[in-house]
């Protein structure tokens, strides 16, 4: 039996984009029985044992046509999430940009490698233009600052946690590191992978120190700098901040020009020899840069005056990143892009190019045939899709597009929480919030009479049953919306604590991504959960909770605390 080359190569003498779109057509039909069209999940089967599938399967002898194949993986696509549904609120990932969808699509076809530029042509250019945008938007010298498109948030801090540990410990690469030597600062509201990081780099996670944060959520200045000067005097290395530029949940942004000015006075009060490095963890805060012109006053968006002062608000606490060394930007989460596409960025290439061996080489003497990222970043085999699709979204939407977007954003959640909070079954956590994420409770029957402040002040045994009405609420909706019974999923959290106590009520939480999510979408997804409130109330001592916990308990997930 021959192969037929022409099927699975296409012809050399052509772009095969033809056979491509056709592919992809296929797949589509084969997969569109599984599409739930309004509905937060495909159609699928939910009593799936992986061990049980697995253990069927071998391995073909013979070819099998394209069509074989897509028949072959279509069931493969069952239980997705619909992020363009505007009621699949599980987490900060949106609905993706179709322009860098094909853009990305159609550059993988020729498996370009953004190791260095001879593997990935002048697609490589997409990469450092992105990447001046970013420093443009943030106030840096474009021409001193360097990027890279890494694997993931992950990704971001870890070369940020390289970096710092480069800068004031040079020898530790080829030395390695001692134990127990050094210690980073992060916020007690920072993202988990802050200490995992220093896990996989081998400094541990124990020399990543929270600090305690102020009412507002942002890492207390004062508390930083005893910590620092403590561990300092104690003989230890410090090696820097990972701050917050925008946590998941409230969109908290660290004071970073305090912590800048404070970390210049470490550095003359110790004689520090280097300066620690600030990582800003803006992955998901990096998006109001696009306001930074935005005219508040004329308002031609026309944005509600509470909107717009939130939008503000945020605006003025982004335009501190250029007190940071360096950023972590993820474009899959409020850039509407596929993933991944992560970008690391600094301010000065210098701290970038002394992770390698090999000397910077000056901007003006990068030409086509002497760029070899590979030299110096963590992978030496690099795709081309993040800095493609970064780049293509970044210029169909402009920054007049992504505005809009975000004005949207904030009115259809505004006009969420208002309508939401009507309902006596409801208590809003977060009713004033900055940030889209709506943190909310269910109170029991006997607690609907009750305020938040008051329902703080029951105790632990009301409070744990409180807990537990809403998990197991986010439990049951998580059932329905996988069987496709209503128009919207959330979750809810078993650990959050409610701001400024210690008090953890299984707060709900609802993260509105979709860009299709507006006020008459907004009418119908709140009539359809006070529908089920209704239902779960009627059905409580009849809902099977061993069962919804096999299938949903993973989604119901832990805080980092």
């Amino acid at each position: 039996m021959n192969i037929d080359l022409n099927q699975y190569f296409g012809d050399y003498k052509h772009t095969n984009v033809k056979i491509l779109n056709q592919y992809i057509s296929i797949l589509d039909n084969k997969v569109s029985k599984y599409y739930n069209f309004g509905k937060p999940f495909f159609k699928g089967e939910h009593k799936f044992n992986y061990k049980e599938y697995l253990t069927g399967r071998t391995l073909n002898y013979n070819p099998l046509t394209a069509e074989e194949v897509f028949e072959y993986i279509s069931p493969l696509y069952q239980n997705l999430p619909n992020w363009n549904n505007p009621g699949t609120m599980i987490n900060v990932i949106p609905p993706v940009n179709l322009v860098s969808m094909a853009s990305m699509s159609f550059s993988e076809l020729y498996n370009p490698n953004l190791a260095q530029d001879t593997y990935a042509g002048l697609l490589i250019t997409a990469e450092l233009e992105v990447s001046k945008y970013i420093a443009d938007l943030v106030k840096w010298d474009w021409k001193q600052s360097l990027g890279v498109f890494t694997f993931g948030g992950k990704g971001t801090n870890l070369y940020a946690t390289k970096i710092s540990l480069a800068k004031a410990c040079p020898e530790t690469k080829e030395l390695g590191c001692e134990r127990n030597k050094y210690f980073m600062i992060t916020s007690e509201n920072g993202h988990p992978c802050h200490y995992e990081v220093c896990n996989w780099l081998g400094i541990g996670k124990n020399s990543c120190i929270d600090v305690k944060c102020n009412v507002d959520g942002r890492i207390n200045v004062q508390e930083t700098e005893k910590i620092i000067c403590n561990n300092i005097e104690q003989g230890k290395i410090f090696l820097g901040f990972n701050l917050n530029g925008g946590s998941t949940n409230e969109l908290t942004i660290d004071p970073i020009r305090e912590i800048f000015k404070m970390n210049q006075k470490i550095v003359n009060k110790y004689k520090l020899n280097y300066t620690p490095h600030i990582h800003v963890d803006s992955v998901l805060g990096w998006v109001y840069l696009f306001f930074n012109d935005y005219d508040y006053t004329n308002n031609s968006l026309g944005i509600e005056k509470e909107q717009l002062e939130k939008i503000q608000s945020l605006s003025q606490k982004v335009q501190e990143f250029k007190y940071a060394d360096s950023l972590g930007i993820d474009f899959h989460k409020t850039g509407f892009c596929p993933y991944t596409s992560s970008l690391f960025i600094v301010k000065n290439r210098k701290d970038f190019y002394n992770l390698g061996e090999i000397k910077e080489i000056p901007l003006e003497e990068l030409q086509y045939g002497k760029y070899n990222p590979y030299e110096t970043t963590l992978e030496l085999t690099r795709p081309s899709s993040g800095p493609i699709m970064a780049l293509t979204t970044l210029k169909s939407l402009g920054i007049s597009g992504f505005q809009q977007i975000i004005a949207n954003m904030f009115k259809s959640t505004e006009r969420f929480r208002n309508i939401l909070k009507q309902n006596e079954n409801v208590c809003i956590i977060n009713e004033n919030a900055q940030w889209l994420t709506t943190l909310f409770i269910l109170k029991p029957k006997e607690y609907k009479n009750l305020s938040l402040s008051q329902i703080l002040n029951l105790g632990a045994e009301a409070i744990q049953k409180i807990k537990e009405y809403n998990v197991n609420y986010a439990k049951y909706i998580l059932e329905k919306g996988k069987n496709g019974e209503i128009s919207f999923t959330f979750t809810a959290s078993r650990s959050y604590k409610i701001p400024n106590t210690n008090i953890k009520l299984g707060a709900l939480k609802a993260y509105p991504m979709s860009v299709f999510l507006n006020e008459n979408e907004v009418v119908k997804l709140v009539k359809d959960i006070v529908n089920t409130i209704e239902d779960y109330e009627d059905k409580l001592n009849y809902i099977d909770y061993e069962k919804l916990d096999t299938i949903n308990d993973n989604m119901v997930y832990k805080e980092k605390k």
